[in-house]
């Protein structure tokens, strides 16, 4: 009988859960949690593809063939996962010429950002491009230890290059 009395409070229970009350309207619960993906593994394939304008001018777009021709640096992530890296300046150099210098990199929805000469030369400090899990670019500074700085541009499509 105990154990019929048991089990009988145990259903009552069960039974008198409520569900969870819907958020209200425009509540901060609505909008959605950014999932974070640095722990998943790649995607996509990386889209090795870069329209170039040098002097103010469309002048090529760089694929996977360009970029195969200049050596990667070492470069991982903040997970520590390694990640195709390449220096801005040494693209520029070996596929334009030794003085080339860009300028801008065009990134996510054709937002332009500017790299002034002095940023471009510094020392302390290489302009890079690598890519990402979802198998894009993004452009950001590595210190002279190869640590990486924060994003400047993602979803780099584009670079604007003074000969």
């Amino acid at each position: 009988m105990r154990f019929h009395l048991v089990g009988l409070l145990i259903l009552v229970v069960a039974c008198s859960k409520k569900d969870a009350p819907a958020p209200a309207t425009g509540s901060a619960a609505e909008k959605p949690h950014h999932r974070e993906d640095r722990h998943d593994p790649q995607a996509a394939p990386t889209k090795l593809e870069v329209k170039v304008a040098i002097a103010g001018k469309p002048d090529a777009t760089w694929r996977a063939d360009d970029f195969a021709k200049v050596p990667k640096m070492t470069g991982t992530a903040s997970d520590g996962e390694a990640r195709d890296t390449w220096s801005l300046r040494e693209l520029a150099h070996q596929l334009v010429g030794p003085n080339a210098r860009v300028t801008a990199v065009i990134g996510e929805g054709g937002a332009r950002v500017a790299i002034d000469e002095a940023k471009w030369t510094a020392a302390d400090s290489t302009p890079i491009l690598h890519s990402t899990r979802r198998g894009t670019l993004k452009f950001r500074y590595a210190d002279k230890t190869g640590a990486w700085g924060d994003t400047i541009a993602k979803e780099v499509t584009g670079l604007e290059i003074q000969p």
